[in-house]
């Protein structure tokens, strides 16, 4: 009784030892192509961050341009403030106001606060 057990675990369908190899394959195929896409998305640039008009949600804009690289909230105006960098080595970010109810009140450049002034990253 022992081996006919031993036996019968140790036999599988050819089927299924075929079918191990290509599940893997097309699970590796399939995670590259997701990561490739991620990846190939070119940066948006000043030209597209100009495209934010006031009016549009905020889920818009996280939908078009990803999380914001920070926020921050100003109570006096009761806004959330999204803060784009378009280009790592300037000191120029992108902000976008947005109201409670989740809509853009404005949208535009400003100086970095973690730059040196004008004399700071170049």
């Amino acid at each position: 009784m022992h081996r006919s057990k031993s036996r019968s675990l140790k036999q599988t369908s050819p089927s299924r030892k075929r079918l191990a190899p290509w599940t893997v394959c097309l699970l590796g195929v399939a995670m590259t192509g997701c990561t490739s896409f991620l990846q190939s998305r070119p940066a948006p640039t000043e030209a597209d961050f100009a495209t934010i008009r006031p009016g549009m949600s905020s889920q818009e804009v996280v939908t078009r341009f990803g999380p914001p690289t920070w926020s921050f909230g100003v109570r006096q105006e009761d806004l959330t403030i999204l803060n784009y960098r378009f280009n790592r080595n300037d000191c120029i970010i992108y902000q976008v106001s947005v109201r409670p109810d989740g809509s853009v009140r404005d949208a535009g450049t400003a100086w970095d606060p973690g730059c040196d002034g004008p004399n700071g990253r170049q």
